[in-house]
């Protein structure tokens, strides 16, 4: 008498849990999927990062080698009181004028822009 009444539930609990695994092995599916496309996301995005600053970083430094004197100079000329009038904004343009009269700086300038 048991064994009749649980047979029909044993039936019913057996393709509820095929249904369940079918389920199941979608998701997995798509998780790893998912993992994977998004590793790709990340390769595709921070790939040309890494090899454009390995690539540029010659390129940037002599450009940082040209104007490092006059972003000196200005920097140094910015290192006042807010609210001070005393700053001389001519004498601040002729400090870094003449720092481009170095001339480092001024081969390195043709090299660059003189291609």
């Amino acid at each position: 008498m048991i064994n009749e009444d649980l047979k029909p539930l044993l039936e019913e609990n057996k393709e509820l849990l095929q249904n369940l695994d079918k389920r199941l092995k979608k998701i997995e599916k798509r998780f790893v999927w998912g993992t994977i496309l998004g590793l790709l996301k990340f390769l595709i995005i921070f790939t040309p990062l890494i090899i454009g600053a390995i690539y540029f970083t010659p390129i940037l430094k002599d450009y940082v080698k040209i104007f490092e004197p006059a972003y000196k100079t200005w920097i140094s000329q910015l290192n006042f009181i807010p609210g001070n009038e005393n700053v001389n904004t001519k004498g601040q343009n002729e400090a870094i004028l003449e720092s481009f009269c170095d001339p480092e700086s001024r081969e390195l300038m043709v090299k660059q822009f003189c291609k």
